[in-house]
């Protein structure tokens, strides 16, 4: 019987499948593992190959998920708050791996190559943490909305959330979207916009909803000021506690898990425009607004975040109850393949804009483009 056929036949064993996602995050600790066992300083490439390399070959390997694995649906009954804790737990696995990384990097004498290594691969470890951030702040109850902050806080991405959720989800796939990458725009210059884009619009929301609440936007309630404070705080304990030698670590983990983050917003939408209605007004997002991904290994990694059509029809939705769309626009490889292509410009435009303009038809005026954006503000 063949795995897929076994889950299938067998749909409250493939439930255990996501303990992938789970486990996943703390791969960055290889490295430091490897190190303190073998004495060999290199070894903190292991993780970086696994992600790089491995992962990609697996996801060529196994392919799409075909039998729909990751998207049966159980009865109520079956499905019980596996899947919630699933999520939940993840939050100490995330302080777990960067810390566990800080204190090795600040504690051992290791030459300039293997700490780059070793803040790379922990850097994608908060990238895992910013996704379980996702997952947990699109629900609506206060102790997701505080698990999502401390999800989000060693990567200083506290303002995500809303950001995300009250911004990105709106606009995604118009002219207004700092997150959406336009037709021709380059990975390098996108992430140049969006990340000041995310900040500017997660302040302007919260400003406004102070406005309406009747605080000053400087309060603590400010989204933007309290995942700032938490930040801060977290970032002061951990130097105080390890010292300066911790610094080069925190600043490389930080800065490749806003890549990571940067990285699949560009390749999510890249080039994608929502239609206008008779009066002007775009209309809702639906699922060919996003570059799906069906492959087994990316899902499995991601809770189910390559499965993105689905989840910008219908936010509120579960990762475990993501659905595959088939007529909507497919990324041509997995996440981390299309990642490594966007690093490289002239390589992606080759690869998809052939892809974006087969979606539309030909039909320049539905793409979206740097011209159409400067037209709109």
């Amino acid at each position: 019987m063949s795995v897929a056929n076994y889950f299938t036949r067998n749909p409250t064993h493939k439930r255990h499948l996501w303990l992938i996602s789970l486990s996943y995050p703390l791969s960055p600790l290889w490295g430091a593992g490897l190190i303190m066992v073998t004495g060999n300083v290199h070894m903190a490439w292991a993780p970086i190959i696994l992600f790089y390399i491995i992962t990609p070959l697996l996801d060529t390997l196994l392919g799409e998920d075909k039998h729909d694995i990751l998207g049966q649906m159980e009865s109520e009954a079956q499905l019980s708050a596996f899947y919630k804790y699933m999520v939940h737990a993840l939050l100490p696995v995330i302080y777990l791996t960067w810390l566990g990384g800080a204190w090795f990097a600040a504690s051992y004498d290791l030459p300039v190559s293997s700490l780059i290594a070793l803040g790379v691969a922990h850097g994608w470890g908060l990238a895992f943490a910013i996704n379980s951030g996702h997952e947990v702040g699109h629900k609506t109850d206060k102790l997701s909305k505080y698990m999502a902050l401390l999800m989000l806080a060693p990567s200083f991405y506290g303002h995500f959330r809303i950001e995300h959720n009250s911004g990105h989800h709106s606009d995604v796939a118009t002219p207004h979207d700092s997150a959406t990458a336009r037709f021709g725009e380059s990975y390098w210059a996108f992430i140049m916009r969006e990340y000041p884009g995310a900040w500017s619009r997660a302040w302007r929301l919260e400003g406004k909803r102070a406005s309406r609440k009747g605080y000053s936007k400087f309060s603590p309630k400010n989204e933007v000021i309290m995942s700032l404070i938490i930040q801060i705080l977290l970032y002061s304990i951990v130097i105080i506690w390890l010292g300066a030698a911790v610094l080069p670590y925190l600043f490389i983990a930080w800065l490749v898990s806003s890549m990571a983050l940067s990285s699949q917003n560009y390749i999510a939408h890249y080039g994608l425009l929502r239609e206008r209605r008779a009066d002007g007004k775009y209309l809702p997002c639906q699922p060919h607004h996003s570059w799906n991904c069906n492959l087994l290994i990316t899902n499995l990694t991601s809770y189910n975040l390559a499965r993105h059509s689905d989840h910008h029809a219908h936010p509120a939705r579960h990762y475990q109850h993501l659905r595959q769309f088939n007529a909507v626009p497919h990324l041509p490889f997995g996440y981390m393949v299309m990642f490594n292509i966007a690093y490289f410009p002239p390589l992606f435009r080759k690869i998809m804009d052939p892809l974006v303009l087969k979606n539309v038809g030909g039909y320049m005026t539905k793409i979206l483009t740097k011209d159409m954006v400067k037209a709109a503000h």
